[in-house]
């Protein structure tokens, strides 16, 4: 029965690791896509439960490896770190705070999501959110794509360090872009908005100028949102159903200059980062399916092929199958091994063999002489 929990367990975890980068293939193109806020929510909310979920998988891992004394093991060599950036970190500055801002700032921008800056909030979380290409190494160690297990351990060794250091380079990269001045997109949509928003706390005394300074930015300018006076509504680009269907946290930012308060459309920086994350997701899916289609036959040429057959013939009498050695290949050390087996040990397994033969022909021969004597 406990071996039965452990197989349904290991199995729903892979599908759940399936289900996760399908999620987050889909969470960035539906920003991309400009899909309603309605399925953008809903994929919002699927990633906290994934989050969640491998946080306790993770969690209930740990707390077996503790009881057994295994953590060490547990930790390095089951992959458990994986496990570890792979859930706890996302749940705690990724699709947890998505959901306290979800549930605070509602469905439109208005009311409390003028409190902060929303576009400066998602950009520290989404941050977090290239530690997800990890999972890739997760189902990538528990499927078994080739029948030696030397071949699959160090396939699977070389694409974990590989995807290690993309995504902690990428982490790397966003953390410093992140939290700092560097000149960008973001940067400089937020200074133009600052810019916008002086302009018009400076024309606020006079009407007709802030009147014809909000008509101009109204056809030239197609981000500022909603300005308001007093929490009354002085301009609107959209109305507020609009809002509600295709704004959420970080599809704006918020501006207060004297009295006035200014919303600004800032989508173009969310599909921006949303198609560095897809990028970023395609490099990992080439670089596993690189190794899995290109070097795990090349490693099974150049090292377990070889090796099976010399092992073969150590271990069977009657087999004497040569190690085809590529001429491209034949300096490396496995192929110099084999040179040896083939033009030494095999020809010394025939004499032997044959020997044995003759022994056994001259056993025969005396026995009959001893039975038929003259």
């Amino acid at each position: 029965m406990s071996r039965k929990i452990t197989v349904f367990f290991e199995s729903l975890v892979i599908a759940a690791i399936l289900l996760v980068l399908v999620q987050m293939f889909l969470e960035d193109f539906a920003v991309v896509a400009g899909w309603t806020m309605d399925i953008r929510k809903k994929l919002a909310i699927s990633s906290f439960c994934f989050d969640l979920f491998f946080t306790i998988e993770f969690l209930t891992r740990l707390f077996y490896a503790i009881a057994n004394k295994k953590t060490y093991y547990y930790l390095t060599r089951g992959r458990g770190w994986i496990d570890f950036f792979a859930s706890v970190p996302l749940l705690i500055f990724n699709s947890g705070p998505m959901m306290l801002t979800l549930f605070l700032t509602g469905s439109t921008v208005m009311g409390i999501g003028g409190i902060f800056n929303v576009l400066k909030v998602i950009k520290a979380i989404r941050i977090a959110r290239v530690l997800r290409f990890l999972r890739i190494i997760k189902i990538f160690g528990k499927i078994r794509y080739v029948e030696s297990i030397m071949a699959q351990r160090h396939i699977a060794t070389i694409t974990t360090i590989s995807i290690t250091v993309i995504v902690f380079s990428l982490f790397g990269v966003s953390f410093v872009t992140g939290s700092t001045d560097l000149p960008g997109l973001d940067t400089s949509v937020y200074r133009q908005q600052l810019a916008i928003a002086e302009t018009l706390a400076g024309t606020e005394t006079n009407s007709s100028k802030f009147n014809s300074t909000i008509r101009y930015l109204d056809k030239l300018d197609n981000n500022l949102l909603i300005v308001k006076k007093g929490g009354k509504a002085l301009y609107s680009r959209y109305k507020n159903g609009y809002y509600g269907e295709h704004f959420g946290p970080g599809d704006y930012s918020y501006f207060k200059e004297k009295n006035l308060e200014l919303f600004f459309d800032t989508r173009v920086i969310s599909i921006q980062n949303s198609i560095q994350n897809l990028i970023f997701f395609l490099i990992v899916l080439l670089t596993v399916t690189a190794f899995l289609v290109f070097y795990s036959p090349h490693f099974a040429i150049t090292v377990t092929d070889p090796l099976h057959v010399m092992e073969h013939g150590f271990r069977d009498r009657n087999y004497n199958l040569e190690v085809k050695i590529p001429e491209k290949y034949a300096q490396d050390d496995v192929f110099r091994v084999a040179k040896q087996y083939n033009e030494h040990f095999l020809p010394l397994k025939d004499r032997t063999a044959v020997q044995e033969e003759d022994s056994v022909l001259n056993i025969d021969m005396q026995d009959i002489e001893n039975i038929m004597p003259g």
